[in-house]
């Protein structure tokens, strides 16, 4: 290469150069800055050229770098979230790189209408959780079975007259956080619960039925050939169940109560005293629950299952329909008396009524109420 072709390629990759460097300032100068508000946590940013590291852009407050949180692009609009919030008054500039080009400076305006006063921070808070890794009680209480046959010709009556009934109720619980932290929307939890209380059932003591069961002594007829479902009530019960909850979304979030909706697979069974084996009660369903505040643990629940107690409908056929409310008796006294402290941070009722319905056909329906105090285990010999 002579020397004369050198210099002309020297020059034509200086002007090059400056044509690239000219057209990368005009990109610089051509982005803008949305509109930043007092209180704002993100600065949106317009006319990103394309090819841009998003990664890259630098923005400054009053001539100060500030540390932002990872960029997020939507085509050629860019936001950056702030550690702090915005204040009137502020310049806002944005460059592609700390060194490059800044944009003409865009100066932060007062919100027009603010019903609730600026944040003073922009750090990202979690859904307000009350619970624990692993939490465990154990509940007193009263239970009331009100049971009514859909076709009350179908059943032999027992010699007491249908009504409600009730009956010394206590239990445990237990719940284990197995996927998830504490505050985050998506959550996996083990529980089981046992119940000692009062149920109903129906039992075919027909001669194709279980006739040698306890329970049909006394109650068959003349015609020992005929269908006698015998209306079981207040029977004593031994009931126990594992569920598997998975929580997936977050209604309300920065509310005082929060509501968590979940899915959930329950496996149990339920025995009856006199009963000739014990009886699956299972059920797949969906409901809610809050995980924070005053009704802490309270939920509703609908679910699809089966309930073999009652002979005459034993499939996956019912309807089960679940309520609770979980609140505290005497709120004020964990917070000045160290025995309540001890005890169980505060002595918690909870209302619970449980539906368990054919609705496809004309099995028997039963419904029970159950009412009580829990007692946290954890606090009570651990004082957690």
């Amino acid at each position: 290469m002579t020397k004369a072709t050198m210099i002309v390629v020297v020059s034509l990759a200086a002007h090059l150069a400056a044509a690239a460097g000219t057209a990368f300032g005009q990109g610089a100068q051509a982005m803008t800055i949305v509109g930043p508000i007092d209180g704002d946590c993100a600065v949106k940013i317009a006319n990103v050229p394309t090819g841009t590291d998003i990664h890259e852009l630098a923005l400054f407050l009053d001539d100060r770098l500030l540390t932002a949180r990872p960029a997020r692009r939507n085509r050629t609009t860019v936001t950056l979230k702030l550690l702090d919030p915005l204040h009137e008054g502020s310049a806002v500039a944005v460059a592609v790189g700390r060194a490059g080009t800044r944009t003409d400076p865009v100066f932060v305006q007062q919100a027009l209408q603010q019903e609730q006063p600026p944040p003073t921070t922009c750090a990202e808070t979690l859904l307000a959780d009350d619970r624990q890794v692993f939490e465990a009680s154990a509940y007193i209480g009263e239970s009331f079975d009100n049971f009514s046959p859909f076709e009350r010709s179908q059943y032999k009556e027992p010699p007491s007259q249908p009504g409600v009934y009730s009956r010394f109720l206590a239990g445990v619980e237990s719940q284990y956080r197995l996927v998830g932290q504490r505050g985050h929307t998506f959550q996996v939890w083990l529980s089981e619960f046992t119940l000692h209380g009062v149920r109903s059932a129906d039992i075919d003591c027909s001669p194709t039925g279980t006739p040698s069961s306890p329970l049909c002594e006394g109650i068959r007829g003349n015609n020992q050939n005929g269908i006698y479902l015998a209306v079981l009530e207040h029977q004593t019960s031994l009931e126990a169940h594992f569920t598997t909850r998975i929580e997936f979304l977050t209604l309300q979030k920065t509310s005082e109560t929060p509501i968590k909706v979940f899915a959930d697979a329950r496996f149990g069974f339920v025995d009856l005293s006199g009963a000739p084996k014990v009886f699956n009660a299972n059920v797949l369903g969906v409901g809610i629950v809050s995980p924070a505040g005053v009704f802490k643990n309270s939920y509703a629940q609908v679910g699809w299952g089966q309930s073999e107690q009652f002979q005459s409908r034993p499939g996956w056929n019912r309807m089960k329909v679940t309520g609770s409310l979980v609140f505290d008796l005497v709120p004020g006294f964990k917070d000045r008396l160290e025995f309540w402290k001890r005890l169980a941070g505060s002595p918690r009722m909870f209302v619970l009524i449980n539906v368990d319905r054919n609705p496809g056909g004309p099995g028997p329906d039963s419904v029970n109420t159950y009412i009580g105090i829990d007692i946290d285990l954890r606090r009570m010999f651990f004082g957690l």
